[in-house]
């Protein structure tokens, strides 16, 4: 071009012009993505300020040198200073491409991906299409481009009347004052935008998120188009200077930084192609519709100046609400960039094991072996279940003397007589259900049972401890008396833990409340603590008030206190919630574990569940606080080897700790997302760990976020260890206040 400039044609200063937009367009575009390919959303929220204020600082520049040295040089030849500068960009990307290689060597031994076919603009457009995060994306610069457009030209109208002169009946623009307040006007523009950018990105991305960066500049915009009502004509000059300046310079700085951000967490094979066709089409598209409407409200119509503000005003509300919605979609962007680590241990065998089922068909197939009574009640409770495969119903169905219901008449020493029909192979649930209950109805039967387990329950010796075995499993398959009540107390208070076993679970199935102090005793025993725990379970929400005031007393014994946090946690009703979350707030550190992970546990099997969210996030912040203080003790004794062993419990502890913290935070914020995050903050890489942060960011109270960030950031251990102390006296002025 420099040399088809010395000839005295027109046409090359036309094709030159629209090259220049052109090749303008395509390397910003190139530029960011290159910083697309090299950070995560967590160092670009960081660096992106300083990246586009290169770009304010290169445009200052780019306009002094040409006013310094188009006088010397002589304007066409400083089309010479380009191939230079871009010699410049050429090496630094070199070494840009050699340092992004041996990043992806460090973080992924995945081969590197085959080369990818071009796409064309409408293999682009269908890719947007598809995407709502690009659509919304597309909208944003669509509404922002023609607000702009608009605005423009308000100014440039405003500016217009304001330089007007009369002379001899005609009005006439003077130019050159028209000229001058232009160039002063961009001159401090673009300084301001520097300035604006400095002062303003970066603090705004850091201290509010992409969700207020975002709107900042829609909503200055439609207070300003709304005041236009109340400016008076003479004034409008300031209004639109005003209005212009605050439009160029947040376009210039946070809005271009929160754009480029929005871009981040969308997967590279998409990515690339939308941007390129984003900026390229979409950015043309939206500047053609400007300008059509231009047309039509202002050629057609004749809307004055002040009417095109609420056309300006339509669209910036258009705007604001594109912005609401990819910010949702942000979020939804980058927990896709996420996967679970690992499937979470209660959920597992929840899916998996039926331990319950288990045992049931453990002790089943063990009982016929020491009673055909016990064998036939523990098959009578397994056909109830409902859940017999064919295979287990093959193994246990198969005719026998002591398979018979029949085998109930030694319970009750009726000479053989059997009061339930020989099973067949079938074992008919229902039929067998239906006579069982009717028998165990009938008053013969009351009567004769009572008089059988009044006898069992007086007799002493090893001889009857089976008998007791069948009289506590029975009283658990019939209707609550005073009598079965007193009888099933005795055997709760027996010295055989095989009796109590049958016992224990028969209290489970009575569930009369005069039980519960005889079966608390047995959560401390290793033999019985698992069937005690069940049968409280199934007592259900009625006795949380009373587990509270054992969990609550002191001088209770320690290890049965430990078991009452999963029992509430099992019972799972909204009032054993709100219980262990007061328990929670007595900050009992010999109980604190326990209650955490019962807390969490509730969580997941019961997500509506609601939790008192102040005491919660309360003790996030003091268990963060004891996080800072471990990391203390541990740079402490960092550098002393005969305390290696201590440093290593220390660690240890310290991820506990971080472990209840996000165990806590799913109460109140999302399960999946929270755990998600803590899961790659864990065993992440690198990269991992910036997108956990990323949704923790935008998913969290600012306040919370703020104290969790230096324990789970990707930082040297000096530099965490600072942080630390920093957010220590943070938090010690916060309890000062």
């Amino acid at each position: 071009f420099w040399l088809l400039f010395k000839e005295a044609w027109r046409w090359p200063s036309l094709v030159y012009w629209f090259w220049a937009d052109i090749f303008t367009a395509t390397s910003v575009t190139q530029f960011w993505i290159l910083v697309n390919d090299i950070y995560h959303p967590r160092q670009a929220r960081r660096l992106v300020g300083f990246l586009v204020s290169g770009g304010l600082l290169g445009g200052v520049a780019g306009a002094m040198l040409a006013t310094i040295l188009a006088k010397t040089l002589r304007t066409e030849n400083l089309l010479l200073i380009c191939p230079a500068l871009l010699i410049l960009c050429l090496f630094i990307v070199n070494r840009v491409a050699r340092f992004l290689k041996q990043e992806e060597k460090e973080e992924s031994k995945e081969p590197a991906e085959k080369q990818k076919k071009k796409v064309g603009y409408l293999k682009s457009l269908r890719l947007i299409t598809g995407n709502r995060h690009l659509l919304f994306l597309c909208g944003i610069m669509i509404t922002a481009i023609v607000v702009t457009t608009l605005i423009d030209f308000q100014f440039n109208s405003v500016v217009e009347q304001h330089f007007t002169v009369t002379v001899e009946g005609q009005v006439q623009v003077r130019k050159d004052a028209v000229t001058a307040f232009l160039g002063i006007f961009f001159t401090i523009l673009l300084v301001f935008s520097y300035l604006l950018h400095v002062l303003l990105t970066n603090r705004v991305l850091k201290n509010f998120g992409i969700r207020v960066a975002l709107l900042i500049a829609p909503v200055f915009l439609l207070f300003g188009s709304i005041a236009i009502v109340i400016v008076p004509l003479g004034f409008l000059v300031y209004w639109a200077t005003a209005i212009k300046g605050a439009d160029k310079s947040l376009a210039h700085s946070l809005n271009q930084s929160v754009r480029e951000l929005l871009y981040i967490p969308v997967s590279p094979e998409i990515k690339y192609k939308a941007k390129v066709f984003i900026d390229m089409f979409i950015n043309k598209l939206a500047k053609g519709l400007g300008a059509l409407l231009l047309l039509l409200f202002f050629s057609v119509l004749h809307l004055s100046v002040k009417q095109m503000s609420l056309v300006v005003i339509i669209f910036i509300l258009i705007w604001i609400m594109f912005n609401l919605q990819i910010t949702r979609e942000y979020v939804s962007v980058v927990k896709k960039n996420l996967k679970i680590k690992w499937e979470d241990a209660d959920k597992f065998v929840g899916e998996q094991v039926n331990i319950d089922m288990t045992k049931l068909v453990f002790d089943t197939l063990q009982s016929r072996r020491r009673s055909s009574v016990l064998y036939a009640m523990n098959l009578f409770d397994l056909i109830k279940k409902e859940k017999l495969s064919p295979e287990l119903k093959k193994i246990i169905s198969h005719k026998s003397e002591e398979v018979r219901a029949g085998s109930l008449d030694s319970l009750l020493e009726l000479d053989g007589e059997a009061l339930l029909p020989e099973m067949d192979d079938s074992l008919d649930d229902e039929t067998l259900d239906a006579q069982v209950k009717e028998i165990m109805s009938l008053d013969v039967y009351q009567e004769l049972i009572k008089d059988h387990i009044d006898k069992v329950t007086k007799d002493r010796g090893e001889e009857t401890e089976v008998s007791k075995m069948e009289a506590a499993k029975v009283l658990g398959m019939m209707e609550s008396s005073p009598a079965i009540i007193k009888n099933l107390s005795t055997l709760l208070r027996d010295e055989s833990s095989e009796v109590l076993r049958y016992a224990l679970e028969s209290a489970g199935k009575l569930k009369e409340r005069s039980h519960v102090p005889l079966i608390v005793p047995h959560l401390s025993k290793p033999t019985t603590k698992r069937i005690a725990s069940q049968a409280l379970v199934e007592f259900g929400s009625k006795i949380v008030g009373t587990l509270r005031d054992y969990l609550g007393d002191e001088e209770e014994n320690s290890e049965l206190r430990k078991t009452i946090p999963d029992i509430l946690a099992r019972i799972g009703s909204q009032k054993a919630a709100f219980f262990l979350t007061l328990e929670l707030r007595k900050k009992d550190k010999g109980m604190e574990s326990e209650i955490i992970e019962a807390l969490y546990k509730m969580k997941f099997r019961n997500p509506n569940l609601q939790f008192q969210t102040p005491i919660i996030l309360s003790e996030v912040i003091r268990l963060i606080r004891r996080s800072y203080m471990i990391l203390l003790e541990i740079d402490a004794k960092k550098s002393d080897e005969k305390k290696a062993e201590l440093k290593s419990e220390l660690e240890k502890s310290l991820a506990r700790v971080l472990k209840h913290v996000f165990e806590l935070l799913t109460l109140v914020y999302p399960y999946e997302d929270v755990m998600k995050a803590y899961q790659n903050i864990t065993v992440g890489t690198t990269k991992a760990i910036d997108y956990s942060i990323e949704l923790l960011d935008n998913m969290l109270k600012r306040e919370i976020m703020e104290y969790l960030l230096p324990l789970i950031d990707d930082l040297a251990f000096e530099d965490r260890i600072k942080k630390c102390k920093k957010m220590l006296r943070a938090l010690d002025k916060t309890e000062d206040a």
